[in-house]
């Protein structure tokens, strides 16, 4: 038959497609540059800052709601639906926002990923510090202040979240982001555990918990602050 032929030939053509391909990505790939970057290292700081805020918020806070304030899990579960609301939000407004800067402001683009990656990690540790300095007896507050968190830190979405494609270009923007969401990944599913870890160390001490986490979001931003560029 000369289907299975036809077929057979495709598949070798595309078996020596993605060798050939994964060849050019081991040879051509600038690593070196990569791994070398200040501004690289900073996007991956302040993308491994964010998961652990992320993560945390999502993975602990029906928890944080049950036990502080003795809700049961469907109550715990619609105060901590604001938040996702408030994220989706944010990250659309950021995004708007900068883009304005930069089409009709004339805007750096340094100074414009600076100044929204700041108000995520630095916005977001705020809202946190205030929580952890004194856990409100309304959880009508806390909410407010965990809505408010998660909302601000959406605006990573135009700081190092729109940085990759400007960084690496069109052909290796995916792959930068790979770089810098391998170690985000790994330390925001490591916050999640030390939480658990640090809530049963204390006693159930969510000010520890917060105070942590708005800790990690300043040293985060810090090398973004200091050493990303949008060249």
């Amino acid at each position: 038959s000369i289907l299975p032929a036809a077929i057979n030939d495709d598949e070798h053509a595309e078996d020596g497609d993605f060798w050939e391909k994964l060849a050019d990505l081991r040879n051509n790939t600038p690593w070196k540059e990569m791994y070398k970057s200040p501004a690289i290292l900073a996007m991956t700081a302040a993308h491994a800052a964010n998961n652990w805020g992320l993560y945390n918020s999502l993975a602990w806070t029906p928890t944080f709601y049950s036990e502080q304030y003795g809700l049961n899990v469907r109550d715990s579960a619609l105060l901590s639906i604001t938040p996702s609301i408030a994220g989706a939000l944010g990250g659309v407004l950021a995004g708007f926002t900068a883009d304005r800067l930069l089409a009709e402001g004339g805007w750096d683009r340094t100074t414009v990923r600076k100044i929204f990656q700041g108000i995520s990690l630095l916005g977001s540790a705020a809202c946190l510090l205030t929580l952890s300095n004194h856990i409100p007896e309304k959880a009508s507050t806390a909410q407010a202040l965990l809505t408010a968190a998660v909302g601000l830190q959406a605006f990573n979405a135009a700081g190092y979240g729109a940085a990759n494609q400007e960084k690496a270009g069109e052909k290796w923007s995916g792959l930068l982001y790979s770089l810098t969401s391998l170690p985000g990944v790994a330390f925001g599913t490591l916050g999640v555990y030390a939480t658990g870890r640090l809530l049963d160390l204390t006693g159930q001490d969510w000010s520890i918990v917060y105070g942590l986490t708005a800790s990690i979001n300043i040293v985060g931003v810090i090398p973004f602050l200091i050493w990303f560029d949008g060249k």
